[in-house]
């Protein structure tokens, strides 16, 4: 969407992330203009580039890095070198940005499941629900649902079947 231009795309990702990037770059500048001009150079370089930007990639440390290639342009710009190696070495917020990400994926994830659970044959959604979230044994599930355990064995295998080729349509797109 952000291809396209989107403003409101645009704006979503300037509220995501706006407010860390501020935090981030404040803590080296600390002036709020200052802050605030670097803000707007690299949301509007963002906006410029979007055609160029893969949007399956997290934009997050995208952001993180293009701010603090600005942040290190104004040091240098300003004559205050000294300070850019340590703005260079500081990945603690890079670290949290890539933190989101796996934690956005993560629910990504998890939302994928427990769609593809859902669509699971009554039975089989039974079976595995008893097995994987209330970790009740085979024999257990069988004794509930007057079944066999072999019977709660292959509802498992075909229910794990499933989910897997889920898994791997969403990682081959």
């Amino acid at each position: 969407m952000l291809k396209q231009h989107n403003v409101h795309a645009f704006n979503e990702l300037y509220l995501r992330y706006s407010k860390d990037m501020y935090a981030m770059a404040y803590k080296r500048l600390r002036s709020k203009e200052d802050v605030q001009d670097i803000l707007q150079e690299v949301f509007v370089s963002l906006w410029h580039n979007a055609a160029s930007i893969d949007e399956e990639l997290p934009l997050g440390p995208y952001l993180f890095r293009a701010l603090k290639n600005k942040i290190v342009d104004f040091f240098y710009k300003n004559k205050d070198r000294d300070i850019i190696p340590v703005i260079l070495c500081d990945d603690k917020l890079e670290a949290k940005f890539n933190t989101d990400n796996e934690r956005f994926l993560n629910k990504e994830l998890e939302t994928l499941l427990n769609n593809e659970i859902e669509r699971l044959p009554e039975k089989m959604r039974e079976v595995f629900i008893l097995s994987r979230r209330e970790y009740l044994s085979n024999d257990k599930i069988a004794e509930r649902l007057s079944i066999s355990s072999q019977t709660v064995k292959n509802q498992i295998s075909l229910a794990l079947k499933k989910l897997k080729l889920a898994l791997d349509d969403y990682n081959a797109s």
